[in-house]
């Protein structure tokens, strides 16, 4: 072999390897899962719940799951834990979020409160299968996303 051949099967080796490495990177990217954390307290008639929102996602395949937990009291008593994962979809539009429940898992022995009281806390999106949720989500740069309902305000989701 001549310096010339081995010149070009260099490059090659080199091309091929590069071509691989870049795959390697953007397969992973693809099937990375991405994560932002919320912390909420909710009043309604009474009762104080304090919430936390995990939700992770994957912006390729549109789904993700999000884990809710945390406490309620009523009248400064507490009254029980709420601890599910929420499998989701969801469409968008813009910056309109559709979120669709597609399964709810509760941990059994975390939760203590029914549905028909979490339900008068959360929308139904985060109680039953197959209900919706939309949300208009802007990124806050690097650091998260503001989660609004119109023009109001609800959470702040934190990577």
């Amino acid at each position: 072999m001549n310096k010339k051949m081995v010149s070009v099967m260099l490059i090659f080796l080199i091309a091929g390897f590069s071509a691989g490495y870049l795959h390697f990177l953007i397969s992973t990217k693809l099937r990375t899962t991405e994560t932002c954390t919320a912390s909420v307290v909710v009043f309604h008639k009474g009762i104080q719940a304090n919430f936390t929102f995990d939700f992770m996602y994957n912006k390729q395949k549109k789904n993700g799951v999000v884990s809710v937990s945390g406490r309620l009291h009523q009248t400064n008593r507490f009254e029980g834990t709420i601890r599910r994962d929420i499998s989701y979809t969801w469409a968008e539009n813009r910056n309109t979020y559709k979120f669709l429940s597609a399964s709810i898992s509760k941990i059994d022995n975390a939760e203590t409160l029914p549905d028909d009281v979490i339900a008068t806390v959360l929308p139904a999106f985060y109680v039953y299968a197959n209900k919706e949720v939309n949300y208009s989500i802007k990124a806050q740069g690097n650091s998260g996303f503001l989660f609004t309902v119109g023009k109001r305000p609800l959470f702040i989701c934190a990577h």
